[in-house]
């Protein structure tokens, strides 16, 4: 009976406790659109003891009457409560204003608040990409993400872009690991994401802020959530595009008449009487009637340029609806996306459905939830290297003959076939793909703060190609052969993820701790099927039993898994001193048992130096955090079957005749492949970070700047083949390392003036240095480029050029007597360097002239808003050298026999162009000018508007009464300026890449 009377006595204790007099106060602090608000310290001014809130805003605190409660947030104005006898569950309401560091955001199987990151991550502000008419969301994000590189061309549907992330990690695949609604690949995002379905960005850069991602991490982690509904809101979006595309980077080429005189001015240079099969042998060229001896050729003045490329159309169209409720939440959305080329018969069209859905049941202690991605794209691919192509063949060429055939080249003009037969030849061939990706999850909190998640993600696709090669000709060449090459294949990888993660705030100790299992497993498998000779060339013919000749097959099968173990702790005390620790182990099927596991850590620290109390009088600060990070990430990019010697059957290479009776059936015999290594093991980086976060002036004014040094060591590497080896020389082994170090920063000024006018400027920028900084022994003189005796790539960024220094053009006699022996030397001619100073020209004169590597990037972004109106541009730019391989063609003669470009005509000429860098026309090439040298080498910086944007929308009292909730219209330009001192056709995408195009859009977002 007493322990009766004890018990209710202390229940009602504990219920007349919950009001103030008690001695306790609970409440719940929300923003102003009343969303709960997690880690705002709660402190009684008096007693000096303090907690923070939980993820939903609620809070418990001893206070009595007449003492003063204090709430404070990052970025918030301090809000005080005086506890009195009515103070019973209150609500605390805090104004953030501008600040964004209590933004929460993903940073691998779990959550923080920008505030509490103690790793280099960057938030992308997706509101300033959305709208740009891309297939890739990842092209969109040049020049925006300091230490981020974005290499794009105009390949439709942006399946052309690609990423690195602190500059070149390894040798083998540098792409970063995408992380999209929790689900990992290395895909392409064009082929599996709508970019209008994208809700946020983050890269993580460092090694403490992606280890938890273990082995595949090193290149860093791009993470992507897709947008979900909002809790008891129903919401339909339509957005459509229409995008006009301009080809505006050509290369000015000769025409007709051009290209004769300067092949007879090459001629006259040399001394020689010009005469051509062609243009004749008179004094002056003469472009003849017909270039074919059948006289069904006429000549033309073709500019290939305009002939292979066009002006092309972009749709984007995407419908959103979606629906939140206090239990659940479900967004359907469909895009349809259709891009034609720059180049004729080019396409790429992608269907893409997406459905999320996530309930949750027993107030919310259990949650369900599924992301489905369903893609379906075609592609019309253009013929490999037409780009090249389009500037080397000879403008005398027409398209078609007299008779409406193709044309072609005859004797003297190059043998380069014709771009327009290549185009029409393979604009029906097919290429479609499916793609199924997503994840379903189920999440438990049997105790308060204590989430245990199971998550299951597969990716899977099925493809189709067929390519038909016609009987042809043009011109006198025919081919009488046709041929179809089938290809099925298909890829299917599944992950299976497993995470606890608890937190647990006492007083002024903050801890979360996360554990986990994965376990992946990735399968593919490809068919091809080759078959000639189809007397029936039509589309309902193009299968492979219509064929009656020749045919061969070819299959293979690839498989690879990892299973992961992980754990994460962070810790924060008093939301001033931050402390992060990261373990994760993996055990990859590409290694032996020797070395089959990876162990990979890493370790954080901040210190939110704003929050001591010496900086309280400091009111231009808002807050100011440093850090400091490092930490390991493995690689096993590598062949699933190195650590294994494979033996392959091969007729060719080892047939042999025991009876060398020389006919009769010569046995299949079984060659060396591959030598395994067993000793093979994982490739690992190794980064420090430090940084610092500032935010002044009530957060109108933010800095982050970051300090990395990144090395990789035991990179994974195949020997080169040598001859010597024999059978089985391809060996895989731990070899070369590499270093990046760089400095990266983001400043951002954002403010008001007066009620209606607002604008934020942000600017980015980066800089970062790659060497080699080790290579083994057996390859120290060939790996990289070196010249195989005594030039090594070591101390040298990766992918240096080796080759020749150049002083100029040799102009007069005296400095022809220079004593410099230089096989073809003479006036008018390249003066190459002798740099051993042994008199003479050759191999040993060589030396490492830099790479293109980008020594800075940076982008800066305005964007203003006046009433309804809103502007925005974007400019981008690099610095770096380029290696202009268009000379070939536009400063040489001699050096091919199609066309060049109109730079020949200010070749050096001693009378009427004394002062010109190019050289002189010539018609041989004795000097091997064609050699690679500095004469190449330009400087390939840019700067770039990249895009430009005016909108207007409709005022919400308008568009309510139209039974709207919003209607936005915009006008959109990208590409439009280039501003640069590089001679080739576009200094962004060096070499011959599908070129990149004007765009001219116009587009509508509308809500109802």
């Amino acid at each position: 009976m007493r322990r009766l009377l004890l018990i209710c006595s202390l229940l009602l204790f504990t219920a007349y406790g919950s009001f103030a007099q008690s001695g306790t106060v609970s409440g719940t602090v929300v923003d102003a659109a009343a969303k709960p608000l997690e880690a705002v310290t709660v402190s009684v001014m008096e007693t000096q003891k303090s907690t923070i809130t939980d993820s939903k805003g609620k809070f418990t605190i001893a206070a009595l009457n007449g003492q003063t409660i204090k709430f404070t947030y990052i970025g918030a104005k301090p809000y005080t409560l005086t506890v009195n006898n009515t103070t019973a569950d209150p609500v605390i309401k805090l104004d953030l204003g501008n600040n964004s560091l209590n933004e929460v955001v993903v940073t691998g199987y779990s959550s923080q608040r920008k505030a509490d990151i103690t790793g280099a991550v960057s938030v992308v502000n997706v509101k300033d990409v959305a709208n740009i008419p891309t297939g890739n969301i990842i092209s969109s994000l040049q020049g925006r993400v300091p230490g981020m590189v974005v290499s794009n061309d105009g390949t439709p549907g942006g399946v052309g872009t690609s990423a690195t992330i602190r500059g070149i990690t390894t040798v083998n695949n540098s792409t970063p690991l995408y992380v999209v609604d929790g689900v990992q690949t290395r895909d392409n995002i064009a082929t599996l994401l709508n970019a209008n379905d994208v809700e946020s960005i983050q890269v993580l850069k460092d090694a403490a802020s992606a280890a938890i991602y273990g082995t595949q991490a090193s290149n860093g982690v791009i993470i992507i959530t897709t947008k979900k509904a909002k809790r008891n809101e129903v919401r339909i979006n339509f957005n459509g595009q229409a995008t006009l595309q301009q080809f505006h980077t050509s290369i000015p080429m000769l025409n007709t008449q051009q290209w004769g005189e300067a092949y007879w001015t090459a001629y006259k240079n040399d001394g020689l009487k010009p005469a051509h099969d062609l243009y004749g042998n008179g004094d002056v060229p003469v472009i003849p009637e017909f270039i074919d001896s059948k006289k069904t050729i006429r000549a033309g003045n073709t500019n290939w340029a305009k002939e292979v490329y066009h002006n092309a159309l972009l749709q984007n169209y995407n419908l959103t609806v979606s629906k939140g409720s206090e239990n659940g939440n479900s967004t359907f959305s469909f895009n349809y996306f259709d891009q034609d080329g720059l180049i004729k018969s080019t396409n790429f069209t992608r269907l893409n459905g997406r459905i999320n859905n996530d309930y949750n049941f027993l107030k919310n202690r259990i949650r369900v939830g599924e992301n489905l991605n369903l893609s379906r794209w075609t592609e019309k691919i253009k013929p490999g290297g037409i780009e090249e192509l389009t500037i080397a063949q000879h403008p005398i060429i027409p398209v078609y003959d007299i008779n409406g055939g193709y044309a072609g080249p005859t004797q003297g003009i190059g043998d380069k076939p014709n771009p327009i037969r290549l185009l029409d030849q393979a604009k029906r061939n097919r290429s479609e793909q499916y793609r199924i990706f997503g994840n379903a999850y189920i999440e438990v909190e049997p105790l308060k703060n204590l989430v245990i998640r199971s998550n299951y993600s597969a990716n899977y696709r099925n493809g189709f190609g067929s390519a038909f090669e016609p009987k042809w000709k043009e011109g006198d060449r025919t081919v009488n052969k046709n041929s179809l090459t089938t290809t099925d294949s298909y890829d299917r990888q599944w992950i299976w993820t497993n995470t606890a993660n608890y937190q647990l705030n006492i007083g002024k100790h903050a801890i979360t701790a996360l554990a986990g299992t994965e376990a992946k497993d990735y399968y593919s498998e490809f068919l091809t099927a080759y078959r000639e000779d189809f007397i029936i060339e039509a589309d309902d013919y193009r299968y492979i039993s219509a064929g009656s000749g020749k045919q061969t097959n070819d299959g293979l099968a690839s498989r690879n898994s990892i299973s992961s173990y992980f754990g994460k702790v962070d810790y924060a005390f008093n939301n001033k001193y931050l402390l992060s620790g990261t373990l994760r182990r993996d055990a990859s099927s590409r290694f032996g048992t020797n070395h089959n596991q990876g162990y990979f850590p890493s370790v954080s620290g901040g210190w939110r130096i704003s929050q001591e109390s010496f900086m309280k009088d400091v009111a231009i600060v808002s807050d100011l955090k440093f850090r400091a990070s490092w930490g390991q990430n493995g690689n096993d990019q590598i062949d699933n079957e190195a650590t294994y010697t494979k033996f392959l059957t091969n007729l060719t290479r080892a047939g042999y005749d025991i009876g060398g009776i020389n006919q009769g059936v010569i046995p299949t015999g079984i060659i060396k492949d591959r030598s395994g290594n067993p000793d093979v093991k994982w490739e690992t980086t190794t980064q420090s970070n430090f940084g610092f976060d500032l935010s002044m002036l009530d957060s109108r004014f933010n800095v982050t700047l970051d300090y990395f040094i990144k090395d990789t060591k035991d990179m994974l590497i195949d020997r080169p083949y040598i001859a010597i080896i024999g059978e089985g020389g391809y060996y895989a082994y731990n070899g070369a390392s590499l270093r990046n170090k760089g400095l990266e920063g983001v400043l951002n000024w954002r403010d008001k003036i007066g009620k209606n006018f607002n604008y934020n400027i942000t600017l980015t920028g980066s800089v970062y240095r790659n060497k080699v900084t080790g290579v083994p022994d057996d390859i120290l003189y060939t790996f990289g480029g070196g010249n195989g005796s005594d030039k090594t790539i070591v101390g040298q960024p990766l992918g240096s050029w080796l080759g020749y220094q150049t002083n100029g053009l040799y102009r007069t006699q005296a400095e022809l007597n220079d004593g410099i022996n230089q096989p073809g030397k003479g006036l008018g001619r390249i003066r190459y360097v002798d740099v051993n100073g042994d008199k003479v020209i050759n191999d040993r004169d060589r030396v490492w002239l830099g790479s293109d590597q980008p020594k800075f990037t940076g982008g800066l972004n305005l964007a203003m808003s006046y009433k309804a109106f809103d502007f925005a541009f974007f400019v981008t730019g690099v610095v770096r050298d380029a290696y202009n391989n268009s000379k070939f063609y536009t400063d040489f003669f001699q050096l091919w026999t199609g066309n060049h470009g109109t730079r020949l005509l200010q070749g050096w000429n001693p009378t009427t162009n004394f002062d010109s860098s190019i050289p002189a026309l010539t018609a041989v090439n004795l000097n091997d000018e064609g050699r690679t040298s500095d004469y190449f080498i330009e400087n390939g910086s840019y700067m770039k508007l990249k895009n430009l944007q005016i909108g207007y929308t409709l005022p919400v009292a308008i568009a309510s009464k139209l039974s709207m909730r919003n209607l936005r219209v915009y006008l959109q330009g990208q590409d439009l300026i280039t501003v640069t001192g590089y001679k080739g056709a576009d200094p962004e995408s060096l070499g011959y890449p599908y070129p990149l195009p004007r765009i001219f859009t116009v587009g509508f977002n509308l809500g109802f």
